[in-house]
């Protein structure tokens, strides 16, 4: 096996064997391109670590598919490698956008949480308002998913969605460096309330499929 010039092009031999399955070719194309493909990916897409990783496995597997079904040719795959490594990123970035606006909608229709409220008594109040079963155990899931979330998060998500604070207008209160700190902080927030929501579910002995909070 030889190893990769430096136009970062596979010789005819290097991609033929790439593109028959070869393992070993495989992974030095894999070491090869590693470094600069996830840098690009952290430092210019903002891409968390764990993930740049992730996207990067997932599109050199992608690239050595399209090698053996003969739709790639042996030219520069790296810049065809990283082209995919992007788009595996924007394509989790807008589902996760997606994801966190729904629940942003779900949150700003959200009752005040009451500690007190079991699931008897919320059925009971609120079958005679017309709201049926499946939003009534919305109601109950995320005022025990809030209840479970730190003292922060819960005020944070309060201002930002409950509120409709502008997060330029929250640096101070939570000591964050700018705005963007508090999107951050905000996004992670939601994060963990989806966690605490998969947690409350097992709790109640209930699946996904009865509620309709939407779950990453």
């Amino acid at each position: 096996m030889a190893k990769q010039n430096a136009s970062n092009a596979l010789t005819a031999p290097e991609f033929e064997r790439f593109a028959a399955g070869d393992e070993a070719e495989l992974t030095a194309f894999f070491k090869q391109h590693f470094a600069y493909v996830t840098g690009w990916l952290i430092y210019r897409e903002k891409c968390p670590q764990d993930q740049a990783r992730e996207w990067y496995a997932d599109a050199v597997l992608r690239v050595r598919l399209k090698a053996m079904q003969g739709e790639v040719s042996a030219g520069n795959l790296r810049a065809y490698l990283l082209k995919t490594a992007i788009n595996f990123h924007k394509m989790e970035q807008r589902r996760e956008s997606s994801l966190l606006k729904r629940h942003e909608r779900f949150l700003e229709q959200l009752p005040p949480y009451t500690d007190d409220e079991s699931f008897d008594t919320l059925v009971q109040e609120e079958e005679t308002a017309g709201i049926d079963l499946k939003q009534q155990r919305n109601i109950l899931v995320l005022q025990k998913a809030l209840a479970l979330l730190g003292d922060g998060c819960r005020q944070l998500l309060t201002d930002t969605i409950l509120h409709g604070i502008k997060v330029g207008q929250l640096v101070e209160k939570y000591g964050l460096k700018d705005a963007r700190g508090v999107t951050a902080k905000k996004q992670d927030c939601k994060g963990q309330l989806q966690r605490l929501v998969h947690k409350v579910l097992q709790q109640l002995g209930w699946t996904a499929d009865q509620i309709s909070i939407p779950l990453p």
